[in-house]
């Protein structure tokens, strides 16, 4: 798992190609490649509870099918951080496997032996490309929409999962 070539096609290539490209007349960058994207975006589906599914028929002016590439080297090199993801999502999806014994069995002790465990992986992969696209690129003319469209869906992301955290405690937990 995680140790060969992957490929993108359809909306979710274009996605990922347009979020790791240079934005507009800048040379920023939200994502320096292909495979930074693919190691976020499942985390980005889970927290934004977003599944999705391959699509195979968005085609570029050429009338070619997209298509994103991500190599095996870069596949390997992030094994880790995508292992570790995917273990973490098994672990807190209670939709997926209500059990939270059988939770653990998907992550660790039965880890890559169910198809399912990564269907669940690559749907949230999918739809995190899907918000990432939606908040990031979707509506962005220019530069500055782009980081405006940064910012807010950071502030989103801070509203929606920071609002417990009571700074005072955390702040006196680290002295």
């Amino acid at each position: 798992m995680f140790d060969k070539e992957v490929r993108l096609t359809g909306k979710h290539a274009r996605y990922m190609i347009l979020l790791a490209n240079n934005l507009g007349e800048t040379n920023a960058k939200l994502f320096n490649r292909n495979i930074d994207v693919y190691v976020q975006a499942p985390i980005v589906g889970f927290l934004y509870k977003r599944k999705g599914s391959k699509d195979n028929d968005m085609k570029d002016p050429n009338g070619k099918v997209y298509d994103a590439h991500i190599l095996k080297d870069q596949m390997l090199n992030a094994k880790d951080n995508l292992v570790f993801n995917m273990q973490l999502i098994l672990l807190l999806d209670s939709e997926y496997e209500q059990n939270e014994e059988n939770r653990i069995d998907h992550a660790f002790r039965n880890f890559g032996k169910n198809d399912g465990d990564f269907e669940l992986f690559e749907s949230y992969l999918l739809g995190g490309i899907e918000v990432l696209y939606e908040h990031l690129i979707a509506d962005a003319a220019k530069t500055d929409d782009f980081i405006e469209n940064l910012s807010s869906f950071v502030d989103d992301i801070n509203e929606r999962y920071n609002q417990n955290v009571n700074k005072e405690k955390l702040l006196d937990s680290l002295n």
